[in-house]
């Protein structure tokens, strides 16, 4: 774990060593040897992957409203979304993804003439420089904006904070927007707001989120196409990745189907690699094995109300202090707070 100065004017900081992969190969055997397979969700968010998705994200045969929503939100939102972070407050994001966002909501801290250290967290250290370095030309001019690269996993998050408590300014404001916390269940998306809160960190801390609260099917399966070249590029190169890691060719394309559907019982859409023939293969020492049809988990899009949303943050210890929605009250950005806390607009 160590900062390294890299060639712009910002600090990038390497969570953890990199018996990383060590770490990423045993978590990739163990879910693949259990019952229910679940492919790691990291795995699809390498370089590639994040170029991928942004294919994805921007193509016109495809309506990804989630992004369109969430940018409509923002951008008519910025100045009370900001108006809730204070004065030399502490930002973290959790996956640096599209800064556009980030950016339209650091400029409204910058026109209030706030200082604030941003933090950008991501396991891609390509999309994570790009991201830095595009924010740091931005905001050159006017100063208040000093940003920050973390390089690692929401794993490796916690114990950074808990040893940098005696410099870390509170509160510590979490952006979690793209509706990324949809992509775990919600019993898991509660166990990582709750290892924050219940953390060594004793600062105040704050939660931004984007949650895509959308019922409406048909507009859901114009938005994922599981049919769609880009999806299926995007979801293979999750296998592609796997095998790199692995140093073995674990996976072969041909061997698989991409099949998504909408899970009802908890208003899900979900992804699956599908095995299409029996299957062995051999990673760290285990016999791995997969029979025809049978499916592994690759990705889930929750569509969250509100309500849910507040049920997550009760669990904990949370509760929702503001919400913003877009004009079809479909995608919402909710500001979670701990019980204690009362938010003023600064």
């Amino acid at each position: 774990m160590g900062s390294h100065p890299s060639n712009q004017n910002f600090c990038l900081t390497r969570l953890s060593s990199d018996a990383d992969t060590s770490k990423l190969q045993v978590k990739l055997r163990d879910a693949l040897a259990s019952d229910v397979k679940i492919f790691p969700p990291e795995m699809l968010w390498n370089d590639a992957g994040l170029m991928r998705f942004e294919a994805i994200r921007t193509a016109k045969s495809l309506d990804y409203y989630p992004s369109r929503k969430e940018n409509q939100i923002i951008e008519e939102h910025a100045n009370p979304i900001s108006q809730t972070i204070p004065m030399k407050a502490t930002i973290i994001e959790l996956g640096s993804g599209n800064i556009e966002k980030t950016a339209l909501l650091l400029s409204a801290l910058q026109r209030q003439g706030k200082t604030v250290n941003y933090y950008a967290l991501d396991i891609s250290s390509e999309e994570l420089l790009n991201s830095l370095d595009r924010l740091e030309v931005k905001f050159r001019q006017g100063g208040g904006i000093n940003c920050h690269g973390l390089l690692g996993s929401y794993d490796d998050l916690i114990p950074w904070l808990e040893q940098k408590l005696d410099r870390i300014v509170s509160p510590v404001i979490f952006f979690w927007l793209g509706n990324s916390i949809a992509n775990y269940c919600s019993r898991d998306a509660a166990k990582i707001l709750t290892r924050l809160v219940s953390s060594k960190i004793t600062c105040e801390l704050r939660f931004i989120i984007g949650a895509d609260g959308c019922q409406e099917l048909s507009q859901i399966e114009r938005c994922y196409t599981p049919g769609n070249p880009l999806t299926r590029d995007f979801l293979m190169n999750g296998l592609r990745y796997a095998n790199d890691l692995a140093g073995l060719s674990l996976f072969h394309e041909e061997d698989w189907a991409c099949v998504g559907c909408y899970d009802s019982t908890d208003r899900t859409w979900k992804d699956y690699y599908v095995a299409r023939r029996d299957l062995e293969m051999d990673l760290l020492g285990t016999r791995l094995t997969f029979a025809r049809d049978e499916r592994m988990l690759c990705i889930r899009s929750a569509k969250w109300t509100e309500y849910d949303i507040a049920s997550i943050a009760r669990k904990a210890g949370l509760i929702v202090k503001k919400s913003w929605k877009d004009t079809d009250n479909v995608y919402g950005v909710y500001l979670l707070c701990q019980e204690f806390v009362r938010v003023q607009r600064v």
